[in-house]
């Protein structure tokens, strides 16, 4: 029994009693967990022990860290069906939370290879490239890159775009999206991504690429989004 202990990693005993805390509800969402220093004390082991612990229960889902900030509990996962037209805040606020979006940067530019072919345009083609930040109770979830044909919404940066873009079409140029072609995988976050998202470079995320059409079958916009692995619970409906 004894070489049977002694086999178990040091880390083990740390994570179990944290995901046993969460799971029970006495940790609630969002609460700060105890820094490495504080749980090695508590368990009476290293500090390296520690980390472990929490690196497993942020692969499982269970916690995330803010960059400085430390560690919490993450909070239910959003519901979220691909196929739905709903938009991001509109899910989000039906789920009892509070979403936000920043507009990272937004600019008139043209259509590069990766572009025009995903866009259906030529190489050179007039677009128009935002980045975003969106958040969920102030937590940033997902950055995206949104690329829009310019031709088809003239004007487009002078809009508020922090809003849905799918209600700005509709709203503002009368064009409106009848169908999404989308793929989904898991990914690591690059740099860039993992920077605006406050976690480390090839931190664990799911990528969602949207190509929108409108009533005419046109592509209106290709919306890339890397989003942390915790956040969402994909649905999807199935019929014989």
């Amino acid at each position: 029994m004894e070489q049977d202990q002694a086999r178990i990693p040091k880390y083990i005993p740390i994570r179990d009693a944290i995901a046993h805390d969460i799971e029970s509800g006495v940790l609630e969402a969002h609460a700060k967990l105890p820094s490495e220093r504080v749980l090695s004390e508590q368990f009476q082991t290293t500090r390296v022990a520690a980390r472990e612990a929490l690196l497993a229960l942020e692969t499982d889902g269970l916690i995330y860290r803010l960059d400085r900030r430390g560690w919490y509990v993450r909070s239910p996962r959003i519901i979220y069906h691909p196929q739905s037209t709903k938009n991001f805040n509109q899910f989000v606020i039906e789920q009892g939370y509070e979403p936000s979006t920043e507009v990272i940067s937004s600019e008139l530019t043209t259509a590069t290879s990766w572009d025009a072919k995903h866009l259906k345009v030529e190489k050179g083609h007039p677009i128009y490239s935002v980045w975003r930040r969106r958040c969920i109770n102030g937590r940033p979830v997902l950055v995206e890159h949104l690329r829009v044909n310019a031709e088809l919404f003239p004007e487009f940066l002078t809009h508020d775009l922090k809003q849905s873009i799918t209600l700005l079409m509709a709203n503002q140029y009368d064009c409106h999206i009848t169908r999404a072609d989308i793929n989904l995988y898991p990914t690591a976050l690059s740099d860039q991504q993992a920077k605006a998202l406050h976690v480390n470079t090839g931190a664990l995320g799911l990528y969602i690429c949207r190509s929108n059409r409108n009533e005419e079958g046109v592509i209106t916009d290709v919306d890339q989004e890397y989003w942390l692995h915790d956040v969402l619970d994909l649905h999807f409906e199935a019929r014989a």
